[in-house]
């Protein structure tokens, strides 16, 4: 590898312990990490995230399970609403992407990541008051779960990104879980969307071939492992030890990274 692989590599680490214990799968940063620090093309940039994205889902969702930090029903829910919208995710990416351009998905990942920011910003607000909500039955709001994990699923396809921005705040503000239980749901809900998303852009695009010139076969099962091993560990250990204000610190900065990122080179174009 070269040395810009080598520290590519390093953040995608980085990036895996960080995450985990937020119920993201890094997608927001390993997008632009692949397709401005590594000069991918956006959709060759889309099939390492959601690799990546993959990894950290299992290797931190192992963790988490470990723990009970799960609503299986909510699970169960997501994943039938969420995994047939990551196809539609795909199919709608490559459309826009040859009939506008890259700038259109970046476009609609700042749109999206700035309503996650803003319902994240209003949860921690209602938590700082006395007497803030407990827990929402799932039932009672069946209807928006289902339509907020189908969108969640579509943004995978179409971003790279897991859908787990989309599923901690479906999961934090619609049935007010804390901070533990709603990355644990998210990543169980995350594995059946991230192959999915995946296997699609694999099957629908001919930017795969592109992925194994950039990286050949070694670093194609190399850097996954490594991804895969540092958000298991990184999530066993801050799943204990990490406060819960802190976590949501994290998630906020690093989805606002990603923001800026992607707003540079959306002006940069007018």
């Amino acid at each position: 590898m070269d040395i810009t692989m080598i520290f590519a590599t390093i953040l995608f680490m980085i990036v895996a312990v960080i995450f985990s214990p937020l119920g993201l799968g890094g997608g927001v940063l390993y997008v632009p990490i692949f397709h401005y620090i590594l000069e991918w093309d956006f959709q060759e940039a889309v099939i390492g995230s959601l690799t990546l994205v993959l990894m950290v889902t299992i290797g931190s969702g192992l963790a988490h399970s470990k723990t009970g930090n799960a609503n299986h029903d909510a699970v169960k829910m997501g994943r039938i609403f969420a995994a047939p919208s990551a196809i539609i995710g795909t199919l709608l990416s490559g459309f826009l992407i040859s009939a506008i351009g890259d700038i259109s998905i970046k476009i609609i990942a700042i749109a999206i990541l700035l309503f996650v920011v803003n319902r994240t910003i209003n949860k921690m607000n209602q938590e700082e008051k006395p007497g803030h909500e407990g827990p929402t039955q799932l039932s009672d709001v069946s209807q928006t779960y289902k339509l907020g994990s189908s969108f969640a699923g579509m943004t995978s396809g179409l971003l790279g990104i897991g859908g787990g921005a989309i599923l901690v705040t479906l999961n934090r503000n619609i049935l007010k879980m804390d901070a533990n239980k709603s990355s644990g749901t998210s990543y169980l809900v995350a594995s059946t969307i991230v192959p999915i998303a995946l296997l699609s852009h694999i099957l629908l695009t001919d930017a795969a071939t592109g992925v194994v010139g950039n990286t050949g076969y070694i670093g194609i099962i190399a850097i996954p492992t490594i991804v895969c091993l540092s958000a298991y560990f990184g999530a066993k250990y801050a799943i204990s030890n990490m406060p819960r204000k802190i976590v949501t610190q994290i998630f906020l900065a690093a989805i606002s990274l990603g923001i800026l990122r992607y707003a540079i080179d959306v002006i940069s174009k007018f």
